[in-house]
């Protein structure tokens, strides 16, 4: 049912994902699996169970646990292998408001009674209690060190014969034997038209080698063509291909380090630890955790902000930092780029966290 260490070792580069169907479906995986299967190195909040890329799962089980908060509920729900938190945001139209405005109108009565029945059905269905049936539909997140889903769909189950439960308890093994269990295979035609022979195994590590060799050597900003010169880099992608592909003058292994560097970039970027001040790929691109100039705006605004009522008790919420940062430095910066930016400063002790997402100095 789970996954094994070797499968997941190695992953799938992300440019391939497309080409698993898995990575655009509601995966119904048990929530054991979902609990425990690997997080990509390269893309956060997408997940590898047997090499096939999960970004999105569809779960049925029982409410075992409910915290209520003003825009959201929590429920922890349990289908017999695990138990995982779900959040799910209201459903505005399942709130009770005042019916005042179409009265007022030209709308009729008929009308009214059909938009309070639907109402109340959407109440009573996204209002599940203690013990009741969930079908829960979004996406896995990491929030607070704990892995849960971030529901998009979510609604009570009513099954007093069992009908939907049995249904499910046959449908999972099936999946599991004749898709999910099968470790995701590249096409052969695909492996050769991109040098996938040697991406797969060697772009994750060029990447992490990549970022090292940056804060190594202290570099703030650089041209994609200056990292391809860089032997040691280059060494990574030559130990992963044939002789005849290493071949210096070969045009295959020249396409190859263009790609495999490509990817790699590529792979930073979508961690935050890249970024670029315009959608040129061939302009410079910045390292979040060396780029002093970034570093001291975003310093300069949390002093400034910080010292201002609003701001004074619990720091300035990640948002707001990217909402100056864009302003006062580039527009193409993103959330992604801050939260790296935060975790690096905070780290060095430039910055400490009051509560989730807020960030203050002294």
């Amino acid at each position: 049912m789970s996954a094994t260490a070797t499968d997941s070792e190695v992953e799938v580069p992300s440019v391939l994902w497309g080409l698993n169907p898995i990575f655009s479906a509601f995966a119904r995986l048990y929530i054991k699996d979902i609990l425990e299967m690997k997080q990509s190195k390269q893309v956060p909040g997408i997940f590898f169970y047997n090499r096939h890329p999960v970004k999105q799962v569809d779960i049925l089980g029982t409410v075992v646990l409910i915290k209520k908060r003003d825009a959201f509920h929590t429920y922890g729900v349990d289908d017999g292998t695990g138990v995982i938190s779900c959040t799910c945001w209201k459903n505005s139209l399942a709130e009770q408001k005042s019916l005042s405005d179409f009265e007022s109108s030209s709308c009729g009565l008929d009308l009214i009674e059909q938009i309070r029945k639907l109402q109340m059905a959407v109440h009573k269905k996204t209002n599940p209690e203690i013990g009741d049936l969930v079908r829960v539909r979004g996406s896995i997140r990491v929030f607070r060190q704990q892995r849960e889903i971030n529901a998009s769909v979510y609604y009570k189950v009513d099954d007093p014969v069992y009908e939907v439960q049995i249904a499910r308890l046959f449908e999972l093994p099936r999946l599991y034997r004749d898709i999910y269990d099968k470790p995701f295979q590249i096409p052969e035609e695909t492996k050769s038209s991109l040098g996938v022979a040697s991406l797969f195994g060697s772009v994750g590590v060029l990447s992490e080698n990549i970022r090292a060799f940056l804060l190594r050597n202290k570099i703030q900003s650089f041209y994609k063509q200056e990292l391809e010169t860089v032997e040691e880099l280059v060494d990574l992608i030559r130990q992963g291909t044939t002789a005849e592909q290493t071949d210096s003058k070969s045009h295959s292994f020249s396409s190859l380090i263009r790609e495999s560097f490509l990817e790699a970039i590529r792979i930073l970027e979508n961690k935050g630890v890249l970024f670029q001040k315009s959608k040129n790929p061939n302009d410079t691109y910045y390292v979040t955790e060396q780029d002093k100039e970034l570093h001291r705006v975003t310093l300069e605004v949390l002093r400034d902000d910080c010292k201002r009522p609003k701001y004074a008790e619990k720091g300035c919420h990640l948002r707001h930092i990217l909402s100056c940062l864009q302003q006062s430095y580039s527009p193409y910066v993103t959330e992604i780029v801050v939260r790296c930016l935060l975790d690096w400063l905070e780290t060095n002790s430039d910055i400490v966290t009051t509560m989730e997402e807020y960030y203050t100095v002294f």
